[in-house]
C-alpha cells in the first residue's frame, strides 16, 4: 500500500484548535474509527457538501429566476403625486343662472 502522508499542527493557544485536540484524543483506545480516519471523513464530507451546497445554491438561483421573471416592477418615486383634478370650477353665465333657477325652485318647496 502506498501512503501519502501530511504533518498537521495545533496551536494549543488556540480555543478552537484545543477543542479538536481533545475531541481527537478522546478517539483514542475506541474502536469505532481511528483518528485518521475521522480526519479523512471530515474532510471527504467537507468537499462533498460543499458541492453540494454550490448545487443547491445553484437550483434556488434558477428556481428565483424563473419565478422572478414574470414579476414586474415599477419605481415608486419618493414624493407623491398630486392627482389630477378631473372637474372645473369656471362656470358659464348662463350655467350660473340656471343654477340659481333650480335654486329658486328648490326653495319655494319648503314656503
Amino acid at each position: 500500500m502506498k501512503e501519502y502522508r501530511i504533518n498537521v499542527r495545533f496551536n494549543l493557544e488556540n480555543e478552537t484548535d484545543r477543542m479538536i485536540v481533545a475531541y481527537l484524543d478522546g478517539l483514542r483506545g475506541t474502536q469505532k474509527v481511528s483518528r485518521n480516519q475521522f480526519i479523512i471523513n471530515a474532510i471527504y464530507e467537507q468537499i462533498v457538501e460543499g458541492k453540494r451546497n454550490t448545487a443547491l445554491i445553484e437550483q434556488i438561483r434558477a428556481v428565483l429566476r424563473e419565478e422572478l421573471s414574470s414579476i414586474s416592477v415599477a419605481e415608486i418615486s419618493e414624493e407623491p403625486s398630486e392627482p389630477e383634478p378631473d372637474f372645473s370650477f369656471d362656470v358659464t353665465d348662463a350655467e350660473m343662472e340656471k343654477n340659481k333657477d333650480l335654486l329658486r325652485a328648490g326653495l319655494e318647496m319648503f314656503t
